[in-house]
Parts: structure tokens; C-alpha cells; sequence
């Protein structure tokens, strides 16, 4: 059984998710990056090196496929 504060952090997630989706369909950007961060949790700022480096991926990734 999940505790309150996994309750709200799954809430904050969900809103959050709506938001984004609900912002790209009104104002769509040139180039969306979508790194692959769904295994890293809410505040695990021990993994922001991680974070940072699938971003660097994945930015480089999107680049090149819009530029080639």
C-alpha cells in the first residue's frame, strides 16, 4: 500500500504529464527532446549526473536525425 507522500508525487507526475501534453498540442516546438527517464524518481538527485548524460544523448540524437 503506498504511503501519502507516494500518493502525491504520482499526483504531481499525472498533472504534470497532462500539462505537458495539453502545452505541446497548443504550441508545438521545433525539436522535442525526450530523454528516457521514467527509472528515475521524483527528488533522486543522486542520479542527476545520469539525467544529464541521457539528455546529452538524446539531444545529439535529435539533432543529428533533423540535420541529416
Amino acid at each position: 500500500m503506498p504511503n501519502i507522500f507516494e500518493v502525491i508525487i504520482s499526483s504531481i507526475n499525472i498533472m504534470q504529464a497532462q500539462i505537458t501534453a495539453t502545452r505541446l498540442k497548443t504550441d508545438r516546438p521545433d525539436l522535442l527532446i525526450q530523454p528516457h527517464l521514467g527509472h528515475i524518481r521524483f527528488l533522486e538527485f543522486n542520479k542527476a549526473q545520469e539525467a544529464i548524460a541521457e539528455g546529452y544523448r538524446e539531444a545529439k540524437a535529435c539533432i543529428s536525425a533533423k540535420s541529416g
